[in-house]
Formats: C-alpha cells, structure tokens, sequence
C-alpha cells in the first residue's frame, strides 16, 4: 500500500523502536517458495564486445500470491543463503532491488559466472530507407563447466524513443519479454559453445 509517496509494509506482530533506534523485524516469512538457478546475460542495442563476458549466475523467482512469496517486497539488499553438505547455511550473494510490487518476476544475480561467457557482435547494420535499418546479431556463448548449462539470452534495447524494433528471423525461437527486450534459452553443451544469429529491424 502507499500513503502519499510513501510505501507501507504492514507487520504482522506489534513492535516498539526507541527513539533514534534502528532494529530488525520479521516482514515475511515463506516456506519452499519455487525458485531455480539461471545463467543470464543481458546484451544492450547494438553491443559488441571484443571479448567474452562472463553470464550472471541468478536466482529466478516470483512475487506473486499463487506460486511465489505472496507480498510485495520493500526496496533494499536481498542475500542469499545455501545450505552445504553439513546442512549449515553459507552466503552465496546478495543483490539489491528497487520497491517491487506483488507478481513481479525476479531475477537477482549473485554473482559472475566465470565459466560461462557470452560474446555479442553487429555482424551487419544496413540502412533500408530513410526511417528503417537492418541490424544482424551473433551471439558466441561458450561453457567451460563439466555439465550442460542453459543461459537465458536477454536483448535489450527494442524500444526507445520513437523507435520500434522487431525479430524478422532467428536461429533459435524467442521470447519477448517486455516491449524493449526479447529471451533466448540457449542450450550451450559441458565443455562446448553454441550460437545465436538474430536479425532486427528498426522503425524510426
């Protein structure tokens, strides 16, 4: 809830603070929320890089009321605990996140991904009239772990100002995301590489 351009997160039990005090409070508490563990890499319009960038190792979950914590969540530091073999909790990483409303999917990073890269190149930009461009993407994604991995592919950067741009063929099916990014889930093989062609076209 928000009270003028403030946010309000009721608590569930009574608590007092002294003046000037900071303390720690109970706001949620949630058991056996679906959660799973991604590799994502997140290429900004019309990025090349000379060299291959490690993907992002992320927590993917949901805010929703049905299949995920059921609460908005307020903004701040969200850290991430793993139990090891003796079944003790060990700090993998920590993430920050802006005010997110309920049904929100997340997707917070802990950390590099140092065996796993991704290189994104404009292999062509040809310019179709004098409002419309064609731009062709290569994206190399290499792993250099002893299992499969899958990486979730996000181009970004498909809609700003007055432009509008689409996918008139790919290598790999996509997913739009939202109107200014498109995913790919790419399969990339232990101790392998895969690619993803892309071509775009822009409206002005």
């Amino acid at each position: 809830a928000t009270l003028g351009d403030y946010y309000l997160y009721p608590l569930k039990e009574r608590t007092t603070i002294a003046h000037a005090q900071t303390k720690q409070v109970s706001f949620l508490d949630v058991q056996k929320v679906p959660a799973r563990k991604a590799y994502q890499y997140n290429v900004g319009w019309l990025a090349s890089t000379d060299q291959a960038q490690s993907a992002k190792s992320v927590i993917k979950f949901s805010s929703s009321r049905n299949g995920g914590l059921g609460d908005a969540l307020p903004a701040g530091t969200v850290r991430f605990y793993m139990r090891d073999k003796k079944g003790d909790p060990q700090f993998i990483g920590e993430s920050r996140i802006g005010h997110t409303p309920m049904g929100s999917a997340l997707a917070l990073a802990t950390g590099d991904a140092f065996d796993v890269k991704v290189k994104s190149t404009v292999e062509k930009r040809e310019r179709l009239s004098a409002n419309k461009w064609r731009t062709t993407m290569r994206y190399t994604l290499t792993n250099a772990r002893a299992q499969n991995v899958t990486v979730d592919l996000v181009q970004s950067g498909l809609e700003w100002g007055w432009s509008d741009t689409r996918i008139v063929s790919e290598s790999l099916k996509s997913t739009r995301v939202n109107a200014n990014a498109t995913e790919w889930n790419v399969p990339v093989p232990a101790n392998g590489e895969a690619s993803v062609t892309a071509i775009f076209e822009t409206r002005y």
